[in-house]
């Protein structure tokens, strides 16, 4: 294995990665949301609704930040939130009708992400490096 550092594996693929970030939140900031938005409202669109614990596993995101994206979300009317009637402390989380349509609206800005990321590999590629990266993930 060569000795220059850009050469290395792990230099490469943490290269991938920061091109990857930058191009997929470029454009979701051209959307008007920010990553833990996108991830919160994604993880809502596939449920109809969620208990803000709920919503931040799903979303992979520390309950602090499931509370203030929470909040900014239904500040700008994507979210509205109901405290479960079964549980007094429990706020349900579901997504607004301006928040499906922005909830579409990023399911084809994502695609867009991978279109734009992986423009150079043919579709047989892409399946290859997807994966071989799910190997390394889960090791």
């Amino acid at each position: 294995m060569s000795s220059d550092l850009t050469a290395l594996p792990t230099w490469i693929l943490s290269s991938a990665a920061t091109r990857s970030h930058h191009v997929l939140h470029t454009l979701l900031a051209r959307a008007g949301v920010n990553g833990y938005e996108y991830r919160c409202l994604s993880a809502l669109a596939a449920a109809e609704q969620l208990s803000q614990t709920d919503l931040g596993a799903a979303a992979a995101l520390d309950p602090r930040d499931v509370t203030h994206t929470v909040r900014e979300l239904e500040a700008r009317g994507l979210v509205s939130r109901v405290k479960d009637p079964s549980h007094g402390r429990r706020q349900l989380v579901s997504l607004t009708h301006e928040g499906q349509q922005t909830a579409g609206l990023l399911t084809g800005i994502i695609a867009e992400v991978q279109d734009t990321v992986f423009s150079d590999l043919t579709p047989n590629e892409r399946t290859t490096l997807l994966t071989l990266l799910e190997r390394v993930a889960r090791t």
